[in-house]
């Protein structure tokens, strides 16, 4: 969530350059350097079945006296896909739609130059994007809105975990030139403590093993029952209560044991919406959860039946390799498994 520094090129067009600018964590950045300080953070994120969706708002303020085109970077989950943007100048919210590079880029610069109130966003790493925006009217708050979709991790011990950045780290770039695109990557760095804090929520969904509740090893958290799952609120750093507001500063973690002493099924059914593409189709996302490592799982009994070719194709190293297939086979039978074994031959 961090802004890039720039300044109009020699031309004074909109191209922008590296500019030496100490970065507060989080805002947008003009073309001649002028900041857009971040006002405040909003994110609310709905996990189930190994799935989150999130809904990021960053708030900004133009104090100027004029219209700006403004700059930022986000940092998204290296899972994540981004699944829609929309930004808000005043009273009006305008859409992002997916489109070339390219086209995209001349249909944002089209509408600038009409005078028009217009957004880019454009991937530059798995995990990072950068958002133009242009023609913000002075005065106005400017709400950037993301939607993004991304996997939760298995952990080894049986549970889920959400992660999800709000800082752009610093990212080694080797010597000058070796990264054609080192300034769309750079970012400054402050040592004092970042002023914005940020509202954040997860809805947990997963059944949970029993006894257990959601934990954050990066914040304190408040737990809470609510439609049939469970709010999680991340508080300040340290905070075991999860009181105050978490800085912007490092990653969100939370994590819920889903493992229990058997297989669990979940499964998710949607339907898109009235007038969208497709919605006359439903869609479903099965998830299986293994059960805990913990768990001691009866032995299963199994019925084997192993056909053995001993026709004349078989003479020599063939043969051999399937008689030492065969007889690891009948190694790992215990006594309540059942074998049967046929042959067949010219």
């Amino acid at each position: 969530m961090d802004g890039r520094t720039g300044r109009k090129g020699p031309t004074g067009g909109g191209e922008t350059e590296s500019n030496a600018v100490t970065s507060s964590g989080g805002r947008l950045v003009a073309a001649d350097g002028r900041t857009l300080p971040l006002r405040g953070v909003r994110l609310r994120a709905e996990a189930s079945g190994g799935l989150a969706h999130v809904a990021l708002e960053q708030r900004f303020v133009n104090p100027y006296a004029e219209p700006l085109r403004v700059t930022y970077l986000v940092p998204l989950p290296l899972e994540g896909a981004l699944a829609g943007y929309a930004i808000r100048v005043g009273d009006r919210r305008i859409v992002g739609e997916v489109d070339r590079i390219t086209t995209a880029r001349e249909r944002f610069e089209e509408a600038i130059v009409e005078g028009r109130t217009a957004g880019l966003a454009e991937q530059d790493r798995p995990n990072l994007f950068t958002q133009e925006i242009g023609n913000i009217p002075p005065g106005v708050e400017v709400v950037a809105e993301l939607a993004i979709d991304q996997r939760l991790m298995w952990l080894p011990e049986g549970a889920w975990e959400w992660r999800f950045p709000t800082v752009v780290a610093p990212r080694y770039l080797g010597s000058s030139g070796r990264v054609g695109d080192a300034d769309r990557a750079r970012v400054d760095v402050v040592e004092t403590e970042l002023p914005v804090t940020a509202n954040i929520t997860l809805m947990v969904r997963d059944r949970m093993a029993e006894g257990q509740r959601p934990e954050s090893p990066s914040h304190g958290v408040r737990i809470a029952p609510e439609d049939g799952g469970l709010v999680v609120t991340l508080g300040a750093a340290g905070d075991a209560g999860g009181k105050g507001a978490p800085a912007l500063d490092r990653d969100l973690v939370v994590r819920w044991a889903a493992a229990g002493p058997g297989m669990e099924l979940s499964l998710l059914t949607g339907r898109p919406a009235a007038g969208r593409p497709h919605a006359d189709a439903a869609y479903g996302l099965l998830t299986i959860v293994p059960p805990a490592p913990s768990f001691d799982p009866p032995a299963l009994t199994r019925d084997v039946i192993v056909l053995l070719d001993t026709s004349g194709s078989m003479d020599g190293a063939p043969i051999e390799h399937a008689r030492r297939v065969v007889t690891a086979l009948v190694e790992t039978l215990a006594d309540f498994d059942q074998l049967e074994m046929i042959e067949f031959s010219d």
